[in-house]
């Protein structure tokens, strides 16, 4: 079956705001054979999204809008939906009752602003939201299911599981067969070129390489009709290809996130790690401890910018600072064992660099990077050059930083 999205949001035409909410969704919808043969990103104008409603719903049997649900005047999603399949609106009891007790315990003032999230098409049903005011909306139209919901990622993603049993409810749809990798510390390049010829050699298998800084992702599906059996060993026959051809790189086959996998490898080794971070800012220990129960293994972390704090928390010498400057092998090598040794944690890891976009020289470049990593039998240095923007490099640094722990925590 056929799917479309439309992202509504004039923030979302600028550079300041990307959808990412499109991303999520297409995932859900793949889990059940739909594919999203198109997405629309409209501003807050009744003409734009109303035209790109209309084209959608003669095209596609499954079509899902996102933000523009809210109480503001330039949230005009759901008045563009009702005039555009000629359904009345009408404030829905529960929804308004609903409205009352949210404010009421929040301690705000309901306002007739807010009173708009209540107002329902014409046979529509809402969607319950669990993290917002605003709810989300589902109507037949035609041979179309269509979907209404709120813009922001935390309200709209846990949502999107009444989405998939509306879908599974009201359409006949066919099981879809899929793997992937996940792989840290590679290059989209490097990866694709190890891995290429194998995966096609596989014609019925589509192969997808999702890239952001210091992580890939190879998605693999099942293209045409299959009985389970065969679709299920062929993509487990070319995983495991894939798998052997990366070797420790691949970090997970499952739907989870370096920072899990490196929390539970050190819980499953009863071992500890703290981080010591000039250029990325704390990065690491936020993504460490994004983790629920990360206080098992994540002893803290320490932040220093500065020459002074790196001496006075980490005890970094200041003959090395002056030698050879704060970004140096030296000084990333004793601000790894400074955090190990002053919170008693098993690994120090330490990151120190010049994330840009200035402060780079012909000797010391920006996206130079030296990363530390200490436990009781050795203390060792690497150094990278990352490219891309401050947020890519940065992003890099951390992700590399935690991939080397992992390799580490498992071969210690």
């Amino acid at each position: 079956m056929r799917a479309e999205i439309i992202a509504v949001g004039t923030e979302l035409l600028t550079p300041s705001r990307l959808d990412t909410n499109s991303l999520f969704i297409t995932r859900r919808l793949n889990e059940c054979g739909l594919r999203v043969m198109r997405k629309f990103v409209v501003g807050d104008r009744q003409e734009e999204i109303r035209g790109a409603l209309e084209m959608a719903l003669q095209e596609s049997e499954v079509v899902l809008t996102i933000g523009g649900l809210g109480p503001t005047h330039d949230d005009i999603t759901r008045e563009v939906v009702s005039a555009a399949l000629g359904r009345d609106l009408a404030l829905d009891d529960a929804l308004v009752n609903g409205l009352k007790t949210r404010f009421r315990r929040a301690g705000y003032q309901l306002t007739d602003n807010n009173l708009r999230q209540a107002r329902v098409p014409e046979g529509a049903e809402p969607l319950v939201n669990p993290n917002g005011s605003a709810p989300g909306l589902f109507l037949k139209e035609g041979k179309a299911l269509l979907f209404l919901l709120p813009g922001p990622p935390r309200e709209l993603e846990p949502m999107m599981d009444q989405v998939m049993e509306c879908i599974r409810k009201h359409k006949q749809v066919s099981q879809t067969f899929h793997r992937r990798l996940k792989v840290a510390s590679q290059s989209e390049s490097v990866v694709d070129a190890a891995v290429g010829p194998i995966y096609k050699s596989y014609p019925q298998i589509e192969t997808t390489i999702l890239s952001s800084p210091g992580i890939l992702e190879l998605l693999f599906y099942w293209v045409g009709e299959a009985d389970q059996e065969m679709a299920e060993g062929q993509l487990e026959e070319l995983q495991s290809r894939l798998a052997d051809q990366l070797g420790d790189s691949v970090f997970t086959d499952q739907e989870e996130g370096l920072e899990e996998v490196v929390g539970r490898i050190l819980r499953e080794s009863g071992q500890s790690v703290a981080t010591a971070e000039s250029c990325t800012g704390g990065l690491m220990g936020k993504m460490l401890t994004d983790v629920p129960g990360s206080s098992e293994y994540y002893q803290g972390g320490v932040v220093c910018y500065s020459n002074s704090l790196k001496v006075d928390l980490l005890g970094v010498d200041r003959d090395s600072l002056e030698r050879h400057g704060a970004v140096s092998q030296p000084v990333a090598q004793q601000m790894a064992v400074g955090i190990r040794e002053s919170t008693g944690a098993d690994f120090g890891l330490s990151v120190t660099g010049i994330a840009g976009p200035d402060g780079g020289t012909s000797e010391k470049p920006v996206g130079l990077v030296f990363i530390g990593l200490s436990h009781d039998k050795d203390t060792q240095v690497q150094e990278e050059r990352f490219p891309g923007s401050r947020e890519a490099i940065r992003m890099r640094a951390s992700w590399h930083a935690l991939d080397w722990l992992r390799r580490t925590v498992l071969t210690s």
